[in-house]
């Protein structure tokens, strides 16, 4: 038995860190379409479209990354953030979650588990995304690393998955009505979680009356703005706007003056290619679909079924980047000013195009209500998760060999992306000793509740994106 859970950790090796994304995905879709009737012709054509979407979208994605990189390091130098836990990005969490021994046994568990939970139908949402399962191995890793028990890591892996699949249904109708990519569900452990605070957030900038008239959003500003409303032309401005706080300086230098032009056309190129991006995937993404559906309607009349993928293919729309984009340089004095912060932003800021989606999507792409969200609630959110498990994080990116600086507290941004798996593993830290504080463990189960109690409470909202009026 030790043979075959070593061959399948090996195999899962190879397909999530060594072949990457772009491969892994037409390989899955190909057999996907397979199995629910497609021809082999139109599954491999199929398959080879999503590659080529996803290598174009994390190519163009990879040059937002590389050209904020800079700039936000140097406005980190600038500002001097009185703060003294490091950012140094998602990898580390990564790196834990493909650090223990039973890592890749875990995507095994997660898939089948998914599976079972479709069967029973208690979700629509086959998550063929295998690579962000890291999310999941994340939360087993965590409790493993400091219980050793392996069937405890993979209860809190599972209780979290059963989360993302269900937050995926729910948010699925936003991915139709207002992405228009019918058939898909984003289950990924970044982003979903936070759409119940999104929604809740909406629903009370509704009930003020000033606020509630405030509407900005790509297509009124190119309505306003003729051709300076253009979302290649934002990109630019806003890409500009960074740059000069980067490296605006009395006596700076050529270089300085080159990497300010060169952030605004990197972020110029960003808005304009990334939709086209998005909609070759969606070329590939929509035949696997109709394949899937047909299958369900003729064998499980009735049943529905959703393709889960990676949320990368809704960050290049207009709204959400250009929220993005404004936010990153405000998040280094939200840092300095919140209380109990103690992480700098850095690393993880290139990909706020993520952790912002469900601040815009709940809104139909109003960039005010984005901005009002990210500021007040989702960035101070994620910097207090991410201080709070900052030891933690430390001390297991030691254990399982990463990289980590010695005698340096570090932390990644990311670990506060993941707030629906912070209460989570807080509360199995207390129960295996690891973390004996009792406020520690009944505040976890007070934000469990506080969440679930907004979820119900927005519960019809999403649906109103299928329906054409928000309710």
């Amino acid at each position: 038995m030790s043979g075959w859970i070593q061959a399948l950790n090996a195999f899962m090796n190879w397909i999530v860190q060594t072949a990457g994304v772009s491969v892994m995905m037409p390989i899955i879709l190909f057999l996907l379409g397979l199995l629910f009737g497609a021809p082999p012709g139109r599954s491999f054509r199929a398959g080879l479209r999503v590659g080529i979407g996803f290598t174009g979208l994390f190519l163009v994605l990879g040059m937002l990354i590389n050209g904020l990189g800079p700039a936000v390091q140097a406005m980190s130098r600038r500002f001097a953030l009185p703060l003294d836990i490091p950012d140094i990005g998602w990898p580390v969490l990564a790196a834990i979650s493909f650090g223990t021994p039973f890592a890749f046994t875990v995507f095994i568990v997660i898939f089948v588990w998914n599976i079972l939970l479709i069967l029973i139908g208690f979700t629509k949402t086959l998550d063929v995304d295998l690579w962000n399962y890291w999310s999941m191995a994340y939360v087993f890793s965590m409790i493993w690393a400091v219980s050793q028990n392996v069937l405890l890591g993979l209860a809190g892996a599972m209780i979290y998955a059963a989360f993302l699949f269900k937050l995926a249904d729910w948010t699925a109708p936003v991915l139709s009505g207002y992405f228009k990519m019918p058939g898909i569900s984003l289950p990924h452990g970044d982003t979903v979680i936070w759409a119940p605070i999104g929604f809740a957030l909406d629903a009370l900038w509704e009930r003020i009356p000033r606020l509630r008239e405030i509407s900005i959003d790509p297509e009124r500003i190119q309505r306003r703005l003729g051709v300076l409303g253009e979302s290649a032309i934002v990109g630019l401005i806003i890409g500009l706007l960074i740059g000069a706080l980067a490296y605006l300086k009395p006596g700076m230098t050529a270089e300085d003056a080159a990497a300010i032009l060169k952030l605004g056309i990197t972020t110029a190129a960003f808005m304009e290619l990334m939709p086209r991006m998005i909609a070759l995937l969606m070329e590939g993404l929509i035949p696997i679909s109709e394949s899937v559906r047909t299958f369900m309607t003729r064998r499980f009349p009735g049943r529905e079924l959703y393709i889960g993928l990676d949320a990368a293919i809704v960050t290049g729309f207009p709204a959400i980047v250009a929220t993005a984009l404004i936010l990153i340089p405000l998040a280094l004095p939200i840092a300095a000013l919140l209380p109990g912060n103690r992480v700098v932003p850095f690393a993880d800021l290139s990909v706020f195009v993520f952790l912002l989606i469900w601040a815009v999507a709940p809104s139909r792409g109003n960039i005010f209500r984005g901005i009002l969200n990210g500021a007040l609630v989702f960035i101070p959110l994620m910097l207090l998760v991410a201080t709070d498990t900052a030891p933690v994080v430390t001390q297991i990116a030691h254990q399982v060999g990463a990289q980590v600086p010695a005698g340096q507290t570090v932390t990644a941004m990311a670990a506060g992306f993941k707030t629906l798996s912070w209460p989570i593993l807080e509360i199995f830290w207390f129960l295996v000793g690891y973390r004996s504080d009792l406020p520690r463990f009944i505040l976890a189960i007070a934000y469990l509740v506080v969440y679930l109690g907004l979820w119900a409470l927005v519960w019809r909202r999403p649906q109103a994106f299928l329906e054409g009026s928000q309710k």
